[in-house]
């Protein structure tokens, strides 16, 4: 039974017409004198585009057993303690940009996101002025992380849980 098979097989094989090769060449040639296909645009990254969020800052207590400085301790927690307010604008490459503005003072924002994590860099113009980090992870809602940043002689130290969604248009 299969080498009835395999020979029915074999010389359906030979009898099947062949292609003629003048025919072939001149349909591709008048395929390609039509309009060019565009090429299917890029899937847009999940991060790309303009961001916002908030954070409430307050005082981070660092306990050192030796060679802690007196004046953490001394910060009450008072002085650029509050809500904080974000803007971002992550290009397709993952570049982010953007600004934040609140408790901490007006600070510039620049950092990268790569795959499912940012990590943004916080900037004061001013050399007395807060700086700091955010690292943030992809959420279902749109971005969530912590802010850590300190004031330019390092005795103010803050913390915020960030949360980023979709900017509107």
């Amino acid at each position: 039974m299969r080498i009835a098979a395999f020979i029915l097989l074999a010389s359906a094989c030979q009898q099947a017409p062949k292609a003629d090769p003048a025919a072939t060449s001149s349909a591709a040639a008048s395929a390609s004198v039509g309009a060019p296909a565009a090429p299917a645009a890029p899937a847009k990254a999940w991060f790309e585009g303009r961001w916002q969020g908030a954070f409430q800052a307050e005082l981070l207590r660092i306990e050192m057993q030796a060679g802690g400085l007196k004046e953490w301790k001394n910060d009450d927690g008072k002085k650029a303690s509050g809500e904080g307010k974000l803007s971002l604008e992550a290009g397709p490459d993952g570049t982010v940009t953007g600004t934040v503005s609140g408790a901490l003072g007006d600070l510039s924002v620049a950092g990268r996101v790569d795959g499912d994590r940012a990590a943004l860099t916080l900037t004061s113009p001013q050399p007395d002025g807060f700086h700091g980090v955010i690292l943030a992870s992809q959420t279902p809602e749109g971005m969530k992380g912590t802010l850590n940043a300190s004031s330019g002689d390092s005795l103010q130290v803050r913390q915020a849980t960030v949360t980023l969604s979709r900017a509107a248009k």
